[in-house]
């Protein structure tokens, strides 16, 4: 945490020979070229660079500040806060610590895109490694991976999300085949931004997968798509190559490229899990990869020729080429076309399976995964390595696929589902791109051997819930974790106080704290509606009524009132848990956010969509104060609070900012960005805004 952090010249911008001024006004492209090689420099600066490098001066000098804390550089957070930034107004909110669970130094590039990034690719030209990203309203954008420049004009006008995305290069210049669900395969030249081709694939069939690859040196794009046809087109000719290859056993649900034997091949995926290889030269199905599994085989290595055990490494020098695989309806296929060793992944929500492409034999035991949602292929120092993101917010997974180990770290950074990923190789450094709803595009040092810094984590997943507490004199912070457990926090040192209470076996997703017969008392529910009482003092639970007596699928949120726990409904209706009854009167605005107590009064906090936020007395259903109005996007959190004697309202929304009201005045009084979704909100007994977001949480003090 930034309290902990050491006072070093290593905290500090100059050490890096760069003025703090120069991170926070200068041109994006310019600071990158100064940051050239500076390392955990470069990751602060880069961790919310999806979000600065399209905002002004003063929101940048915002996100530095909060991500240097999130690195444990307290002294470099210091400097950035002190930066003027001539005409913008000085927010009076300043971060004081961070956590940085959603961190990684190695961390290249974080690009910004226009929405949420369906599908990504990479390309080489030349000897210039280019990353490109179809985006869910339709845009391709692409970046110049050894130096994140953009790279030629954004493609806008593709009809609808861009569902599939294929590179190649014709003529010298990188091209890119698109796929949607209008029947249309589309040929982008990506220097130019301008529409090359189209080629009808069926009419009125979604294309769902692209691949390209050489066909007797001419280069050919491959789609699948819902009519259970596979196409070959070649790019040169500009003409449907051949009769399209037909799939007899149904909906093709993934497609890669790949070379068998010598011979170009598109791998194939279908509904019933078998996954089948097609020469792309005759047309014919190389064979049937099945699930039988014989314990132990031998199988010929692709690569020698010779005889090996299944699973085994021979002489500790030659790996296994393989596939990796889960069982049922494959969703997803990707293959390494450039490599000697022919693999694939076709992927699911169970197990994934080894397989050796070439024999189609299975290899080992599988292993029991979650919902994959993108992967990509490429072998890592010799060894065949898979990047695998699972559906949710987490991190990419790294894994070498002859021992069906983690090779890598996870890579942590993205702030929402990753769903698209590619690997390629610039200047000998090996780089993994991604991309997801969080409209990021991340680049990073695949051959970065461990992570650098050093800073505190917590949840294992996004912080569902927060809120604050007073424990033996001491001010802490409560959080409800995806992870499933709870966790307590100094608010004064930032440290996590004592072990996480780990007895939900769901995600945490309501949380509260009040006095309850004169002790400090948690209440807790997870997605499984299982709802726990706690003594914060002693961490014990205090038993007496059953769960469906506590719980209700109509509360959106528990809170403390008057020395009794109520269930609050997304309506405003408040419920006592104790009487089981319905009591006050419910507010005239959907939403409700909060329910705090201030000057005798019981104070419900409510916000709809991108509408004013209210305040109403609970006993009466009036309104109390202006309505707030500001925010932009849809509100996600919000709470209410005492700071110097006046009620403030602070509310979090979908863009990832807090903004801060005079609740009696209705005025503004400041607002904090940060590079993710807001996701709990609290304010402290002393005035501190606690703020959950993504999976960490930050402390914001008034200056």
């Amino acid at each position: 945490m930034a309290d902990d952090a050491c006072e070093s010249g290593a905290g500090r911008a100059d050490a890096w020979g760069i003025r703090p001024e120069v991170l926070v006004k200068d041109d994006p492209d310019r600071v990158r070229e100064l940051l050239d090689g500076s390392g955990l420099l470069v990751a602060v600066y880069e961790t919310s660079a999806h979000v600065h490098r399209r905002a002004a001066a003063g929101v940048r000098r915002q996100l530095l500040a909060l991500d240097a804390l999130r690195y444990a550089q307290r002294q470099l957070a210091a400097e950035i806060r002190e930066v003027g930034v001539g005409q913008e107004a000085d927010t009076p909110w300043v971060v004081r610590w961070a956590t940085g669970t959603d961190l990684d130094a190695r961390l290249l590039y974080a690009l910004p895109a226009s929405a949420e990034v369906r599908v990504v690719a990479t390309v080489d030209v030349d000897g210039r490694g280019l990353a490109f990203v179809g985006c869910e309203d339709g845009t391709l954008h692409g970046w110049d991976l050894a130096t994140g420049r953009r790279f030629g004009k954004a493609v806008t006008g593709h009809p609808g999300a861009v569902r599939a995305l294929a590179t190649a290069v014709l003529d010298g210049r990188p091209v890119a085949a698109t796929g949607s669900c209008d029947g249309v395969v589309r040929l982008w030249d990506l220097t130019k931004g301008d529409l090359v081709d189209g080629f009808p694939a069926g009419d009125e069939a979604c294309v769902n997968s692209l691949a390209t690859g050489l066909v007797e040196g001419r280069p050919v794009v491959v789609g699948g798509s819902t009519d259970g046809v596979v196409r070959v087109w070649d790019l040169t000719a500009r003409a449907q190559r051949g009769d399209p290859l037909t799939i007899h056993t149904g909906t093709v649900c993934a497609l890669a490229t790949a070379v068998l034997d010598g011979r170009p091949a598109a791998v194939t995926s279908h509904s019933d899990g078998t996954v089948r290889a097609w020469d792309l030269i005759t047309g014919r199905e190389f064979d049937t990869l099945s699930d039988r599994a014989e314990e132990p085989h031998v199988v010929t290595h692709p690569l020698s020729d010779r005889p090996m055990t299944a699973g085994s490494d021979g002489d500790g020098e030659v790996r296994l080429c393989a596939t990796l695989r889960l069982q049922a309806m494959p969703h997803l296929l990707v293959t390494d076309p450039t490599s000697k060793c022919p693999m694939a992944i076709s992927a699911n929500a169970y197990e994934m399976r080894l397989w050796n492409l070439a024999t189609g034999e299975q290899v080992g035991e599988p292993v029991p995964v979650g919902f994959v949602e993108t992967a990509a292929l490429r072998v890592l120092h010799g060894r065949p390595a898979a990047l695998v993101a699972y559906a949710g917010h987490g991190p990419v997974e790294v894994w070498d696929l002859s021992t069906l180990r983690h090779l890598r770290l996870p890579l942590v950074g993205h702030a929402g589902t990753v769903r698209g990923a590619a690997t390629a190789v610039v200047n000998g450094r090996h780089l993994a791109v991604t991309g997801g709803d969080d409209r990021s595009v991340r680049i990073w040092d695949l051959d970065g051997e461990r992570e650098t810094g050093s800073w505190l984590t917590g949840h294992a997943g996004p912080v569902r819930e927060v809120t604050t507490a007073v424990v033996d004199g001491r001010p802490v912070i409560v959080t409800g974790g995806w992870d499933g457990t709870v966790r307590i926090w100094d608010l004064e040192g930032g440290g996590q106080l004592g072990e996480p209470l780990t007895d939900h076996t769901a995600a945490v997703d309501l949380l509260t704290v009040g006095m309850v017969e004169g002790r400090p008392t948690l209440i807790t529910r997870d997605m499984h509606k299982t709802v726990r009482i706690w003594d914060l003092t002693t961490r014990e639970q205090l038993h007496g009524r059953s769960t469906s007596q506590y719980t209700s699928p109509y509360i959106s949120f528990f809170a403390a009132l008057e020395g009794r726990f109520v269930g609050v409904t997304s309506g405003g209706r408040v419920w006592d848990l104790a009487g089981s009854e319905w009591i006050g009167v419910q507010p005239q605005h959907d939403g409700a956010l909060a329910l705090e107590m201030f000057e005798g009064r019981n104070v419900i906090l409510t916000g709809l969509g991108a509408e004013a936020v209210h305040l109403w007395d609970m006993a009466t259903g009036e309104r109390l104060g202006p309505p707030l109005t500001g925010h932009i996007s849809r509100v996600r959190a919000g709470a209410a609070g005492i700071l110097d004697g006046r009620l403030v309202v602070a509310v979090g929304d979908d863009d990832g900012t807090v903004q801060v009201w005079d609740a009696t005045t209705g005025r503004p009084t400041g607002s904090y960005p940060f590079p993710a979704r807001i996701r709990g909100l609290a304010v402290a007994p002393d005035g501190r805004l606690v703020v959950g977001f993504g999976s960490d949480i930050a402390v914001l003090a008034h200056r």
